[in-house]
């Protein structure tokens, strides 16, 4: 794998436990976090472009990832 590939990999997913971690000591709902930082490293600061990273990979990543994020709010989801 390219070593390039691999950093923007791992970036992706140190960013989004700290994100998580953040979100939980602050008592925020997870995803404004994560939708916030994922803005910030990607179109604001241009450190990470989905459709040079992944190409023809992106649309099932992006599904797969849709799908688990709304089965963890439904999880998570208090009726009361």
């Amino acid at each position: 794998m390219d070593e390039d590939l691999l950093i923007k990999l791992a970036s992706i997913i140190v960013v989004g436990i700290a994100a998580q971690w953040l979100a939980w000591r602050l008592r925020l709902p997870s995803i404004l976090l994560l939708l916030i930082l994922g803005i910030i490293i990607g179109p604001v600061t241009g450190f990470l472009d989905p459709n040079e990273t992944f190409g023809d990979m992106l649309l099932p990543i992006v599904s797969l990832s849709v799908a688990v994020i709304l089965f963890e709010g439904g999880l998570s989801l208090r009726l009361s």
